[in-house]
């Protein structure tokens, strides 16, 4: 026995030394190459002198992080190992708990003496940087972490219950060892442990030592099994993420149906169930917010709903991101090496593939806005309840009378659709090196216009030739926005992916569009006597085309994909 843990003690070593050392030299030498600066600057910290707490609370969630790190790297390689050994159970689960324990302490001890030589004088523990409670809490932390884990792997919502209670309980503790009179008090080092916190401490990992190795034999003979609750509410989680609804009765459907709701499940029902939850919560709170603050504060009525109005623009740009990244990735396999199988070797044509994935995209894009801007009403309803309806009035006032409102409304819908739909064109080439240089060719360009536009702009701002210059760079992208969208056009229809309808369709609606913006732009000139904006044509005719280009690069993207 003694052997065999040894030898898995000195795998453990191999895998941490490197990652120890870098945790240390980068918490060591961090902190002296900005001292050196600072000097080298003639810049006072005189204050740091004074008042380290910041700096020593900062240091311990640094430092525990990276320790952790450093250890969890260490034990994922010989988890598997152990699992193997001739040992008993409660053996190997000892070792694993002291190990991360001991390693841990010791580099705290290292950066601690070494901050000591470096930066500290001689009270420093008593004074500024208590070390023996930190200390001893981290080690009470570690043992719980592993109790915990262990116990997880038969999950049940009382474990998961007494588990969140028992540390937010430790960390509350911890934080009250620095306010001994009261959070309300002065926050005082806590540089002595007394009897009974030690006492307290030593109690907490004995017995999380001793469930720890329990769940650990449990675990590894096989009986650790999740609670029946549990195994319910896991099957009704995985089913809401995949669409498939346990014990529905079967219902025969065509292979396009087929395909469509197989993709819809691989990928687009979990899009919408992430992006849905997370950026419907987003917008809840942070117009909550907004009304909550109007109450107190008792601001504009119009600025808060304008406010309301950005929070949802912004985030359904943001959820377009994630949406994009999630169906872009949901048509090839792991490392972009091929479309997944059950498309590529579909027995349908390369149309009636793209129609049904674009079809998905489309109800997965509606479905999102759908809750970002069901959340919006809810919070808004919310609001009117709790501080009367005068937001809500304002909202809809705004929106119905004033243009530039309703223009952002749909701005809010068009730029989820152009930010998502092509961004998806280019990820479901499944050609890494094309999805590279298009995001290179994009920031890269945007970068190189902000840096040459600044500089015509500062460094020759009395030559009449640098606004033809400016104006010069923006119609090239203008142009080729607009052309690439004709030619992906010409392209889908010359390879039979898009029909002639769809073509004249798209033109029809991109030339309407073109007429709208042109009235547009006249009538608001013409109604308040001003110089007609023609840059607003450039740029609504360009997010026209930005929003209509999808409908050729898609299948274009598709059948690059599926005929590799």
């Amino acid at each position: 026995m003694t052997t065999a843990l040894y030898v898995t003690t000195k795998q453990f070593c191999k895998r941490a030394w490197l990652g120890a050392l870098l945790a240390v030299g980068t918490l060591v030498l961090g902190p002296l190459a900005f001292l050196l600066l600072t000097r080298l600057q003639g810049l006072n910290l005189e204050y740091m002198e004074h008042d380290l707490t910041g700096y020593h609370f900062a240091y311990l969630g640094l430092s525990w992080v990276c320790f952790l790190g450093v250890c969890l790297h260490a034990q994922s390689g010989c988890q598997k190992l152990c699992m193997s050994l001739p040992v008993s159970s409660r053996a190997i689960a000892s070792w694993m708990m002291f190990t991360m324990v001991g390693l841990v302490v010791l580099l705290e001890l290292l950066t601690s003496g070494a901050y000591r030589m470096l930066f500290f004088d001689e009270h420093w523990l008593a004074d500024y940087w208590p070390l023996l409670g930190p200390l001893l809490f981290i080690v009470t932390l570690i043992l719980v972490g592993h109790c915990l884990f262990w116990m997880m792997q038969a999950p049940s919502f009382t474990r998961v219950g007494v588990g969140l209670a028992l540390i937010a309980g430790l960390f509350y503790w911890f934080v009250s060892r620095y306010y001994p009179n009261g959070f309300e008090a002065k926050l005082v080092p806590w540089s002595r442990v007394s009897l009974g916190e030690f006492v307290s401490l030593q109690l907490v990992c004995v017995a999380a030592w001793y469930q720890g190795t329990r769940a650990f034999a449990d675990y590894r003979s096989g009986i650790a099994v999740p609670s029946p609750a549990w195994e319910r509410m896991t099957l009704l989680w995985n089913g809401l993420l995949t669409g498939a609804i346990p014990d529905q009765p079967l219902v025969p459907l065509s292979k396009s149906d087929t395909l469509a709701k197989l993709h819809w499940r691989d990928s687009c029902h979990r899009a919408v169930i992430f992006a849905g939850i997370l950026f419907g919560c987003m917008e809840l709170g942070i117009v909550l917010a907004l009304g909550a603050r109007l109450h107190l504060e008792q601001r504009h009525l119009f600025e808060a709903a304008e406010g309301c109005m950005i929070v949802t623009m912004m985030n359904s740009f943001i959820a377009s991101i994630l949406v994009a990244f999630l169906l872009g990735d949901g048509i090839c396999a792991p490392g972009r090496s091929e479309m997944r199988r059950y498309l590529a070797i579909a027995p349908l044509v390369d149309q009636e593939l793209n129609r049904r994935l674009f079809r998905n995209l489309v109800k997965t894009s509606v479905y999102i806005l759908a809750i970002i801007f069901g959340v919006l009403l809810l919070s808004l309803a919310i609001n009117a309840l709790f501080w009367g309806p005068d937001l809500l009035q304002a909202f809809f006032q705004r929106l119905f009378t004033h243009i530039q409102f309703f223009v952002q409304l749909l701005l809010a819908v068009g730029g989820f659709w152009i930010i998502a739909a092509n961004a998806v064109a280019v990820l479901w080439t499944g050609r890494t090196w094309f999805i590279n240089s298009a995001v290179g060719v994009v920031f890269g360009g945007l970068i190189f216009y902000i840096i040459a536009i600044n500089l015509l702009e500062t460094t020759f701002r009395d030559f009449p030739l640098s606004e033809y210059i400016v104006s010069g760079m923006l119609l090239l992208v203008y142009a080729l926005i607009v052309g690439g969208m004709f030619a992906a056009y010409a392209a889908a229809l010359y390879q039979g992916l898009i029909s002639n309808t769809k073509m004249l369709l798209c033109v029809a609606i991109f030339c309407l569009g073109l007429s709208s913006i042109v009235v547009g732009i006249l009538n608001h000139a013409w109604q308040y006597h001003g110089q007609v904006q023609w840059a607003l044509f450039f740029i609504y005719s360009a997010l026209l085309a930005l929003l209509l280009t999808p409908f050729a690069t898609i299948p274009l993207a598709l059948r690059w994909n599926r005929h590799r």
